[in-house]
């Protein structure tokens, strides 16, 4: 079966050292570096005096102009050595900070450590360079000195609190040496059990890490301290990881149970039943919290979007709706409005839906289905008319691709088959080799007898992706269907069926082949099989020929009668029926 178808003086960090070492602590409120749209002056310190016969390369005012002028010009390496210099042998702190800055842009950790401890030295009393020394530690694949000075940023705090561990929390979670990271925040929790959030650091981390066996004890010993929401829904995805389905939604029903007006539990549970797909239940989560918060935005947009998917498009439309009125995420209200209206038949309404979206996500796409609803309404000229204008727009590719791909559909439907290979052939002069413009070029290319296309275009895309189930099952089907090359046609299923065996075109597909070898019972378990799955005019067709064939026609005439009474006039039944009886 074949389916439808300039360099700045500013140096920004990355990463952890990006916005700690240059951003500061949560806890202090302080900057170390500027916005980058921001020009950043050097630090303008009390030099030292020296005596008029000192070198110039020692004297610290060329020191810093060489340094500032190294940093322009991308001379890091220069930069940081003259820095350093500058660092060890003045006594502001402003230029060790700086030097400590350039040293990590520059990857230079060993500098960046030394100039971190000249920091230090300086400013004892400063959070930001013992959170900067121990990230770096932490970079470094030293977990026991990085665990020395994240103490010290701990001991520092006027009383030690939850809200300690959340900035170490943010500092660490930024950074990439897993391992370096949960060991050091393991020293962190196992040092502070009777503190709920060091054990959630933990939790935290080894989660992020992808790592639920670790994460879960130390979550456990977090919520048995604190009820700490974030905690309960780590939980239960942890469980989920671990195959404990039925584990992790009690555990977070529990939560909420115990907590009923605990909005940040509530929503945890909603979204982990969108998670699981339990659309239906997630739906009454959503709508209770909606009691609490009826205005809230973000609320009625995903109340709506689950009664989409529900198809209670009147429930979407009341919540889409109030979205609208609230001033909040126009276009997607719009947008999805205009879906709605789609789904009810009514092309105008979602016509001038779509047309209010001005922005945002889903303008493009909302531009292709104002077209596409006017070509179902008999304006195919209009239609073909604007994809030309978005075309001359100059689009990305992929929304080249999709405009192409509209334009050959419209003209198919318009029985026009040879021009829309001819606006293929013209979007794959412009991306060659575009697998789903072969895709679609080959399926037309089939429609009107040429065998040939369709199996160089579904060749060109395997030779591209060789587990291209989609090509597969076309060259397979076609080669079953209209050729005497059976056999061929088998292995390209039987590859096909391994890579999606629940699909239920290529189960068709494969059924068909074996009615073509004969093996009819195997065929009619098959077609069976699929229209189970979907029902579809053409398997209902496949299934009922390989039927009559082997005598059992009342059976066939029953899977006929079946499908058209849901599908009136589908041409795949009518012309199997009018084939066979002849």
């Amino acid at each position: 079966m074949l389916p439808e178808t300039r360099k700045s003086s500013l140096f920004p960090f990355i990463g952890l050292l990006g916005s700690l070492l240059l951003g500061g602590c949560a806890s202090t409120g302080n900057r170390l570096i500027d916005d980058e749209r921001e020009p950043v002056e050097p630090p303008h310190p009390a030099i030292h005096s020296l005596e008029v016969s000192t070198p110039p390369e020692k004297n610290p005012i060329y020191q810093m102009m060489v340094a500032e002028l190294a940093v322009n010009a991308g001379e890091t390496s220069l930069a940081v050595k003259n820095y350093l210099q500058l660092a060890m042998t003045q006594d502001d702190p402003k230029i060790a900070e700086r030097a400590v800055r350039i040293a990590v842009y520059a990857q230079d950790m060993k500098a960046a450590e030394k100039a971190a401890r000249r920091w230090i030295e300086l400013q004892p009393e400063r959070i930001e360079p013992k959170q900067i020394i121990a990230a770096i530690f932490v970079r470094n694949n030293n977990p026991d000195m990085a665990y020395k000075y994240m103490e010290e940023v701990i001991k520092a705090q006027p009383k030690i609190s939850e809200k300690t561990f959340m900035p170490l929390l943010s500092l660490l979670a930024r950074e990439k040496n897993t391992e370096t990271v949960l060991r050091v925040a393991k020293k962190i929790a196992d040092h502070y059990p009777a503190y709920a959030y060091a054990q959630y650091l933990y939790g935290h981390l080894a989660a992020q890490a992808n790592k639920p066996e670790q994460a879960l004890p130390y979550l456990d010993r977090a919520l048995k301290i604190k009820q700490i929401p974030d905690a309960h829904a780590l939980r239960a995805k942890m469980l989920l990881k671990l195959g404990k389905r039925k584990e992790a939604l009690v555990s977070l029903k529990r939560a909420v149970l115990s907590k009923p007006d605990n909005q940040q539990l509530r929503l945890a549970l909603a979204r982990l039943l969108v998670d699981m797909k339990e659309y239906d239940q997630a739906r009454l989560e959503f709508e209770k919290l909606h009691q609490m918060a009826p205005n809230d935005p973000t609320l009625l947009y995903t109340l709506g979007l689950l009664a989409l998917e529900a198809q209670r498009l009147d429930a979407a439309e009341k919540y889409l709706t109030q979205l609208l009125k609230s001033g909040k995420r126009n276009d997607e209200a719009r947008y999805y409005l205009g879906r709605i209206s789609q789904s009810k038949g009514d092309y105008a309404a979602a016509i001038n839906w779509y047309s209010q979206v001005k922005g945002g996500t889903y303008r493009f796409d909302a531009q292709l289905r104002q077209v596409s609803l006017l070509a179902k309404q008999g304006n195919a000229e209009e239609a073909l008319s604007r994809l030309k204008k978005m075309i001359d727009n100059s689009p990305t590719k992929t929304a080249l691709v999709r405009i192409y791909l509209m334009q050959g559909d419209i003209l198919e439907q318009q029985g026009k088959p040879e021009q829309a290979i001819e606006v293929y052939n013209e979007a794959l002069q412009m991306i060659p080799g575009n697998i789903d413009l072969l895709y679609a070029r080959g399926l037309t290319g089939q429609s009107i007898g040429n065998i040939k296309m369709l199996e160089d275009d579904m060749r060109a895309i395997l030779k591209t992706e060789p587990d291209n189930a989609a090509a597969l099952n076309a060259l397979g089907f076609t080669l079953a269907d209209e050729t005497d090359r059976i056999e061929e046609a088998l292995g390209y299923l039987q590859r096909a069926i391994q890579l999606d065996p629940e699909d239920p075109a290529i189960i068709d597909s494969l059924g068909w082949v074996h009615y073509r070898l004969g093996n009819y019972d195997k065929a009619i378990r098959l077609l069976k099989k699929a229209l189970s799955q979907v029902e579809d005019g053409e398997i209902a067709a496949h299934l009922g020929e390989v039927l009559w064939v082997t005598g059992r026609k009342k059976e066939a005439m029953e899977v006929w009668q079946r499908a058209l009474k849901k599908s009136p006039g589908d041409p795949n039944i009518l012309n199997t029926m009018k084939r066979l009886k002849q």
